[in-house]
């Protein structure tokens, strides 16, 4: 293979199709006809995640024929919103972290035939997006090897400029040296996997019901799709007050190296897209409810408001695994509980849940390290770890591994024009270790 000769191209609308025929003849494609398969992913293209271009299909084509319906591999790429925290370059204290809002993107289905594997073609592919992704914000310490690669791809319009991207690894390491720069796969400057921790729990189906937990201060109330993709936007701007006590946490800790923080998103369909991918098989079934949340009525509300969630205090959202042959999962997708006091009832009422719908195993990625205490011990009542009663609640998950790549010039560049970056060789390059990745969560996997 002569790298040269190929590059990475938005698809046309033949190759969109022909990709989704691909991915939906593996094992992708479980449980579905082809056809219904093609016709989930052409609606999650009008899905509110995907729709105005947020999402974009990619194919590795030789250079003289982009077009050409038998291109090498595939791959999508969904724009997406977050947050990143950094000291504030401009001012005189370190009393407020910047905070900013950002580019970013979600890389999801990876795809490369069985006749054109073993050959390096996703390797490369991978390593040519990370110029579309953030072409106009990488770093100046990092050259396109256009004497190995040939002439630089091009980012479409609008593009370009990522501050991070992520994606969820099946197959390992192997993201890890997909670099932007070389084709050295000693070098490790592609995606960093990132928080593996997972807890999965089988739900006992001999425990007593009892009465549920009663609060003063609210009412438990079950969620609907609808009304989690509402509180989203409620939830991303806790997210941001989240974001700027946790930047306080760090910076009183000496010994911490943290420069910076980010984080997805989950409104503007993020969270929505966990269920609206597997919305063929639980909608078979009536599933109303995927979520529960603690909540305050607002007193301006006339009788009529009934449909408005009021102040959430606490809350958990899911999706669920329904395709055969798998067990049933329900999947964790968002959890928000300020403080432990909350946990226990969010515990009982996923196993609740779980019990009705006949789940065989809930799975939380990355359970929040200040709630897991008091939500491990809450589980041991409703359920037995995967695997039995000697099993873990928690372990490393071998698949669907988190993985991160960070495209910002550092902590004091990232507001700076390129040309006064590439100007200044005093950047200051930040390495993955000093970089937390806030609220890795089943919600922004893609």
């Amino acid at each position: 293979m002569d790298p040269s000769t190929l590059s990475l191209f938005a698809a046309t609308p033949q190759q969109i199709e022909a990709s989704s025929r691909r991915t939906g003849a593996s094992a992708w494609g479980n449980g579905m006809t082809l056809d219904q398969y093609v016709q989930r992913d052409l609606d999650l293209q009008k899905s509110e995640c995907g729709r105005d271009g947020k999402l974009m299909i990619w194919v590795l084509a030789p250079r003289n024929d982009p077009e050409t319906l038998d291109f090498l591999c595939s791959c999508e790429t969904f724009l997406r919103t977050g947050l990143t925290a950094r000291k504030n370059p401009n001012s005189p204290s370190d009393s407020e972290p910047l905070i900013e809002q950002v580019e970013c993107y979600g890389v999801a289905s990876v795809f490369t035939p069985p006749f054109n594997r073993g050959k390096g073609y996703a390797r490369l592919m991978m390593s040519l997006l990370h110029w579309i992704l953030a072409g106009n914000n990488m770093s100046p310490n990092i050259r396109f090897p256009s004497d190995i690669w040939g002439p630089q791809p091009v980012s479409p319009s609008g593009m370009g400029n990522a501050i991070f991207s992520a994606l969820s690894s099946d197959v390992g390491l192997f993201y890890e040296s997909c670099n932007p720069d070389t084709a050295d796969r000693t070098k490790k400057n592609g995606w960093i996997i990132r928080g593996t921790r997972t807890a999965r729990w089988n739900p006992k189906v001999d425990v007593p019901v009892t009465p549920a937990i009663t609060s003063t201060s609210g009412n438990w109330r079950w969620l609907t799709h609808e009304e989690i993709n509402q509180l989203c936007t409620q939830d991303a701007e806790r997210m941001r007050a989240d974001l700027r006590a946790r930047w306080f946490d760090v910076s009183s800790v000496s010994s911490s190296k943290t420069k910076i923080l980010f984080t997805f998103l989950p409104s503007g369909g993020v969270e929505a897209f966990q269920r609206e991918r597997l919305q063929y098989f639980w909608e078979k079934e009536n599933i109303v409810h995927c979520g529960v949340a603690l909540s305050v009525p607002r007193s301006d509300l006339t009788n009529d408001s009934t449909n408005d969630l009021g102040t959430v205090q606490a809350f958990v959202a899911w999706t669920l695994e329904l395709r055969p042959p798998a067990p049933r999962t329900l999947l964790v997708t968002r959890l928000h509980a300020p403080s432990p006091d909350y946990i226990s009832e969010i515990v009982r009422r996923i196993w609740e849940y779980s019990i009705q719908h006949d789940i065989q195993v809930v799975e939380i990625w990355n359970f929040p390290s200040e709630l897991r205490e008091v939500g491990y011990r809450s589980a041991e009542r409703w359920f037995v770890p995967f695997g039995g009663e000697e099993g873990e609640f928690e372990f490393e998950r071998a698949l669907h591994l988190p993985a991160f790549k960070w495209y910002g010039y550092g902590p004091q560049r990232m507001t700076d024009t390129a040309d006064a970056v590439a100007n200044d060789s005093t950047s200051e390059k930040v390495d993955e270790s000093e970089i937390e990745w806030m609220f890795n969560e089943k919600f922004c996997w893609c």
